[in-house]
C-alpha cells in the first residue's frame, strides 16, 4: 500500500467514525432527556469505570489499547458535556 491509498483509507474510516459519533450523540440526548425527567445526575463513575473496561477489551493489540483509552475517555468528556448541555436547556 502507498502513502495516497492509506490517506484513502483514513479518509474512508473518517466518514465513517463521523456518522457513528452523530448516531452516539444521538443515544447520548435520549440518555439526557431521561435523566433530566428522572433527576438523574449526568455523571456516574460506576458505569463510566465500566464502559471503559469493556471497550477497552475490544482492543486486541496491545501497543494501541492506551491511545485508545485516550479517545474513548475523550468520546465520555465530550458525551458528557453534551448531556450537561441538554439538562440545563
Amino acid at each position: 500500500m502507498d502513502l495516497s491509498q492509506a490517506r484513502e483509507n483514513i479518509e474512508d474510516i473518517d466518514k465513517q467514525m463521523a456518522k457513528l459519533f452523530e448516531k452516539r450523540m444521538e443515544c447520548s440526548r435520549e440518555i439526557a432527556i431521561y435523566k433530566k425527567e428522572n433527576n438523574i445526575p449526568i455523571y456516574d463513575a460506576t458505569r463510566e469505570k465500566t464502559l471503559i473496561e469493556k471497550n477497552s477489551s475490544y482492543i486486541k493489540n496491545d501497543m494501541l489499547k492506551e491511545y485508545y483509552l485516550d479517545f474513548f475517555r475523550g468520546l465520555l468528556e465530550i458525551s458528557k458535556k453534551y448531556q450537561e448541555k441538554l439538562k440545563n436547556n
